[in-house]
């Protein structure tokens, strides 16, 4: 089982390290309220929430959003992701800062690979497509679904980070929005989920949506077309806690 291990740390994680550090986020074509994230979440959480001043700026709209969302311990990212001209999904939940979280990466032919991150412990599982993809079996992958390889610590974090804090600041980082804190212009307002929000950036372009309560809560994102993706957040300082794989669930060495 060693080697599977090894296979694991250098092939899984790299797809998942790689696929997250991306962060950036997508082009959609015909913008909607809602997002085409790959599970049934929605893009809010208070559909109640009221309107804020009508005249408030994109600049100001993105100050609040950015700040509130680097300040938040928890939250869920859900949606796709390209890399290398493959859509990828991505779901990510758990403690900004990783210590507490699971991931999934789903690709076009390797399956949905999960991800569990538990204070300083790693485990790796994955659907039987994933298994099939790693292990070179695909009559015994399904066998291991449902199950979990345990990974070092040196190998998990000499990938890279791949957090939900480390995916939020490369967000604000990208040119593309960063312009937006210098637009003094009108925020356009528009609805998520029912929720009121206001989109900034251009159709076709980077944008945000952002609740309209003055909470800053970010919604969605989507990114500009050379770094396309499209992520709903959801669950802010709500995420879930996770344990370790049951030893009953963990692949025998």
């Amino acid at each position: 089982m060693l080697t599977t291990r090894v296979r694991l740390a250098r092939g899984l994680l790299t797809v998942a390290v790689a696929t997250l550090l991306l962060a950036g986020c997508t082009d959609d074509p015909e913008p909607t309220a809602s997002t085409s994230a790959p599970s049934s979440a929605s893009a809010t959480s208070d559909p109640t929430s009221s309107p804020t001043d009508p005249a408030t700026s994109v600049a100001e709209a993105y100050r609040a959003t950015r700040t509130a969302s680097l300040a938040a311990q928890s939250g869920h990212a859900q949606g796709t992701v390209t890399r290398e001209g493959a859509l990828l999904g991505i779901d990510v939940e758990g403690v900004a800062n990783g210590s507490n979280q699971t991931v999934f990466i789903t690709t076009p032919d390797g399956g949905t690979a999960e991800v569990i991150t538990v204070g300083d412990g790693y485990w790796v599982g994955g659907d039987a497509g994933y298994w099939a993809e790693t292990t070179g079996d695909p009559a015994n992958a399904p066998t291991m679904v449902g199950k979990y390889a345990p990974i070092r610590e040196s190998d998990a974090t000499e990938l890279g980070s791949f957090t939900l804090r480390t995916l939020l600041t490369t967000i604000f980082s990208m040119p593309e929005f960063t312009l937006l804190e210098s637009d003094t212009g009108e925020a356009t307002r528009t609805e998520v989920d029912g929720r009121q929000a206001f989109v900034l950036g251009r159709e076709g372009g980077a944008r945000l949506w952002v609740a309209a309560d003055g909470s800053g809560t970010l919604l969605r994102v989507v990114g500009p077309p050379t770094d396309p993706s499209d992520l709903t957040f959801t669950d802010w300082d709500r995420a879930r806690t996770f344990t370790q794989p049951a030893p009953a669930d963990l692949l025998e060495n």
